[in-house]
């Protein structure tokens, strides 16, 4: 009976409809006037299948996102436009690694991994986010190695 349900999990995907999503470069853009900080994280795709989103992230220039992990997702960053630096903790010697991000450039960040992005150009760092799960989850840290912060504190 056990091994009838993962049979149910690969058959069901076929013979149910399934729609497509298509999400619009003006959907992401804000509807009103809005003052953005340095750092934008856009939905563009999440919360329509189990298994994987995608959102857009914005760093301004001169501008760093939080130290943050994504939780148990795995992250995979692709860099649309501009140039930026990522900078990981690896490994049990908490070691930072930095790795320079320009237009066409992919990352593969694993779960758990602390990591920040760096824009120290004069033009806006772009990049698409495809996380591994239905919306992206994380904790941002009061630094590397830190505590995770609470929000509005």
């Amino acid at each position: 009976m056990a091994s009838f349900f993962p049979l149910i999990s690969e058959i069901l995907p076929m013979i149910m409809p399934a729609a497509t999503h298509v999400t619009r470069a003006g959907d992401l853009e804000p509807k009103l006037p809005t003052v953005e900080g340095p750092v934008t994280v856009r939905a563009a795709i999440v919360d329509k299948c189990d298994r994987m989103s995608a959102t857009v992230l914005t760093v301004r220039p001169q501008s760093e996102t939080p130290v943050h992990h994504n939780s148990e997702q795995d992250a995979i960053m692709y860099t649309v436009s501009g140039t930026g630096c990522l900078t990981v903790n690896e490994g049990f010697e908490s070691e930072l690694r930095k790795h320079d991000l320009g237009a066409g450039d992919f990352a593969f960040i694993p779960a758990w991994t602390e990591h920040q992005v760096v824009n120290g150009s004069h033009v806006d760092l772009v990049c698409v986010v495809i996380h591994g799960g239905p919306r992206p989850v994380g904790a941002t840290l009061d630094g590397w190695g830190g505590d995770e912060t609470t929000p509005g504190k």
